[in-house]
């Protein structure tokens, strides 16, 4: 019965996070938020109440992660509470400080590994545990709700992908590919290899027929759960609030150090941590979403690059050390 619990948390949490990727959704939810300032705490509300009920399903829940998630949704609540709603869509310092503050606290805290965003680890049959991240898509939700409905900032993210924005998206994965490429390469950071899952895999389908089914299947996983997360954050939330007191190339640049950072302290390339390689790395493709983002206002469009530079990097290149 708990495993059934799970499955139909995930699918609500899903749906809540597609639902509020539309500017329309979260300007309706932040309308009625703002309706009765008091509303405000029905976030952090529902979504300790969903953790409970996870948790409690396969009998994971314990009181110091409550008590932490109560602090981690329950501060910038206060601080939303006690400044108000946005009645208008102008942007002075006042709002650029408090955006910020919301921000960095809900990323921080994660970034430093304060909070655990694996909610649950949850094991199938004789297969090892697997760690559900789900405090991941809910700081997302509540990060939507809050910038964009309650704050009334313009995140740039909608359910939307124009043909317009078709040409610069393929240009920059081109060009970031060739770059990223000449760099790891050249350097002996990376080398040639092609994934486990692809050679030899499951179905023993010949290369030409696993490569290309690997890509299909990678890059939408890979634009789910990683792209439009770090991209709402990064260049969404970051750039975005920069570029409101710095040149766009000013922001550009220090929305990708930001970025690259954020990767220090992950083992890739053969590298401990602080993985400074890794780091630098990241950091030239921080540019790359950066730009794209810049040129198209849309988080659709560097999420895409993104989730296909990941998939390149995860299916095609192991590291040199």
């Amino acid at each position: 019965m708990g495993i059934v619990v799970v499955i139909i948390g995930i699918v609500m949490l899903a749906v809540t996070l597609i639902a509020m990727m539309k500017k329309l959704t979260r300007g309706g939810v932040g309308a009625w938020l703002a309706e009765r300032p008091l509303r405000i705490w029905w976030l952090p509300f529902l979504l300790l109440a969903y953790y409970s009920m996870m948790s409690v399903a396969v009998d994971q829940w314990g009181f110091n992660q409550f008590a932490l998630l109560t602090v981690y949704f329950g501060l910038p609540t206060l601080l939303l509470y006690l400044t108000g709603p946005k009645s208008d869509d102008t942007f002075t310092g006042r709002d650029l400080v408090i955006n910020f503050a919301i921000v960095l606290w809900i990323w921080l805290l994660i970034e430093l590994k304060i909070v655990d965003t694996n909610w649950l680890r949850v094991q199938i049959g004789s297969t090892r545990p697997t760690a559900l991240p789900l405090g991941v898509y809910a700081a997302v939700i509540y990060t939507l709700i809050t910038l964009s409905g309650w704050r009334r900032f313009d995140l740039k993210c909608d359910l939307s992908f124009k043909k317009s924005d078709l040409l610069p998206t393929a240009a920059t994965f081109g060009v970031l590919s060739v770059t990223l490429l000449s760099i790891t390469l050249s350097t002996g950071l990376t080398t040639w290899g092609i994934a486990k899952v692809v050679r030899p895999n499951p179905l023993g389908l010949p290369l030409a027929i696993a490569i290309p089914v690997a890509v299909f299947v990678a890059v939408p996983m890979i634009f789910v759960g990683i792209g439009v997360v770090e991209e709402i954050l990064f260049r969404g939330a970051i750039q975005n609030l920069l570029r409101h007191r710095l040149h766009p190339i000013g922001s550009l640049i220090i929305a990708s150090a930001v970025f690259g950072l954020a990767h220090v302290n992950k083992r890739a390339l053969g590298f401990d941590i602080p993985n400074w390689p890794y780091a630098g790395v990241a950091t030239i493709a921080g540019l790359g979403y950066g730009f794209v983002f810049w040129k198209t206002n849309s988080i659709m469009a560097s999420a895409t690059v993104h989730a296909m530079i990941d998939t390149m990097w995860v299916l095609f290149l192991r590291g040199g050390k």
